[in-house]
């Protein structure tokens, strides 16, 4: 893999202008930064030890967004758990794994089929790395009404990015504040940068795939895949490691507020009491942070609480758009600081769509 990006990626982002968000489809707003965030310069991604030959590679803040990645380190080579938005990313992931070890990179591992955690697949699989994934998220991969990913939404992106350029570029010629141009005009590049590697994209599919459980011994590590039910999309997958009593879960957890909109709100529950049965102590999320295992009860704990406040509301005769005002300040106490320390994936950018699914999802059962 010659020719990776240089380690240091600077990442300025002073703010992002509502204006261009709002051009972006609905369904990427899952993981957009909000209006006017603030971020510190820092590299793509920092590798952090997780436990003994277990990384996790934390994705800093973009306006183009990549997902997390575990880095499992085995006698005669690396599994990666998802690949990032696109494959320049997976190209600076490899780069900062090279300083930990020469070893080649084995099997990549796709935890769901979004757009920012599958589209840098062709990196490894080009490499000869086997490509594994759920049996639902390989067919959500080649389905054109699947939801936000897919062979069929990156056509999708590439046809929607010429209008946010435009709209970036507008947003540049009116902004008078220095600091708000130099961040609108590094999303103007990130956003021709990535139109271009969409274009160029050599889609590299999962060639194994999963249905309930697959346990991989890989030279010296135990690896285990478990579908525990639907929850983020009908095909999540956690990889689990027992020794190390690591899991890595895609966006099943995160760190910032949850995105329902392909997701399964009352089933995903659940899914994470399943999880929780499994004896780990450490999580590598699909965004945020590495988070210990009691964060699963917070997290958890916003579904019950978000589904009973919708079905309160709808048995007290609010319209969906009242519930949108009430609901979310009704949980806010309990759930905005927790879910409001990243610029991306706030808990007020994101609890009026949530509301919306759970209606939609739960109670209308559409």
């Amino acid at each position: 893999m010659a020719n990776l990006w240089t380690r240091r990626q600077v990442l300025t982002q002073v703010g992002i202008a509502a204006a261009a968000i709002h051009t972006l489809d609905p369904h990427e707003l899952c993981c957009a930064p909000s209006a006017y965030a603030q971020t510190a310069d820092k590299d793509l991604f920092e590798l952090k030890k997780v436990g003994d030959g277990v990384y996790a590679a934390i994705a800093a803040t973009r306006y183009k967004v990549n997902c997390n990645a575990a880095v499992i380190l085995t006698d005669d080579g690396v599994v990666v758990v998802d690949s990032h938005s696109k494959p320049s990313a997976a190209r600076a992931v490899y780069k900062e794994i090279q300083a930990v070890t020469n070893k080649p990179i084995k099997k990549i591992i796709n935890t769901h089929f979004h757009w920012d955690h599958w589209q840098g697949n062709e990196i490894y699989a080009g490499a000869g790395a086997e490509v594994i994934a759920s049996q639902k998220t390989r067919e959500n991969l080649t389905k054109p009404d699947a939801g936000v990913g897919g062979v069929p939404f990156i056509e999708k992106q590439v046809a929607n990015l010429p209008k946010e350029i435009d709209d970036l570029k507008a947003e540049i010629q009116k902004a008078s504040d220095p600091k708000i141009k130099a961040t609108l005009e590094s999303n103007l590049q990130q956003a021709e940068s990535f139109l271009q590697e969409l274009k160029g994209m050599k889609p590299a599919l999962p060639t194994r795939t999963v249905t309930t459980t697959l346990t991989l011994n890989e030279r010296g590590r135990e690896l285990q895949l478990h579908v525990l039910g639907r929850a983020h999309t009908d095909g999540d997958l956690f990889i689990y490691l027992p020794k190390e009593k690591v899991v890595a879960t895609g966006d099943a957890v995160i760190d910032w507020m949850p995105f329902m909109n392909d997701g399964y709100p009352d089933e995903w529950i659940g899914t994470i009491d399943a999880l929780a049965k499994l004896d780990f102590t450490h999580i590598v999320p699909g965004h945020g942070e590495v988070a210990t295992k009691d964060h699963l009860t917070f997290f958890r704990g916003y579904f019950v609480d978000l589904i009973a406040a919708v079905r309160k509301a709808d048995a007290d005769k609010a319209s969906l758009d009242d519930m949108k005002r009430t609901v979310g300040n009704q949980l806010a106490a309990k759930y905005e600081a927790g879910f409001s320390k990243y610029p991306v994936g706030r808990y007020r950018d994101r609890v009026g769509t949530n509301i919306e699914a759970v209606y939609r999802k739960v109670l209308k059962k559409g």
